[in-house]
């Protein structure tokens, strides 16, 4: 965290809220004030796991995450894809290529 000048800092008691005015030490932007706030803006860059053995089974650990971590549409359209596939798988329908 940054340093500040408690001395120059205040704060201000509104209605409906509290506002804390804080100098800051030396002249600089700071790209957060709590480390909740620097952790939000952190980014979330998720490293996929590459089983090298079975490249079928890190698409599948993909698509997983992505249903687990995925809105509702998301989901639906996730769900109505393997739905389609599966049954395309069942009855042979291999997009006329046989």
């Amino acid at each position: 965290m940054k340093d500040i000048l408690p001395d120059s800092s205040y704060h201000k008691v509104k209605t409906d809220m509290v506002v804390v005015f804080l100098r800051k030490s030396s002249p600089q932007d700071w790209s957060h004030v709590t480390e909740a706030e620097k952790k939000a803006k952190e980014p979330k860059v998720p490293k996929p796991e590459v089983d090298s053995s079975d490249p079928s089974s890190s698409l599948m650990t993909m698509m997983k995450q992505m249903y687990d971590e995925g809105d509702d549409d998301m989901k639906r359209t996730i769900a109505k894809a393997w739905t389609e596939a599966r049954d395309k798988q069942a009855t042979g329908d291999f997009g006329g290529m046989l």
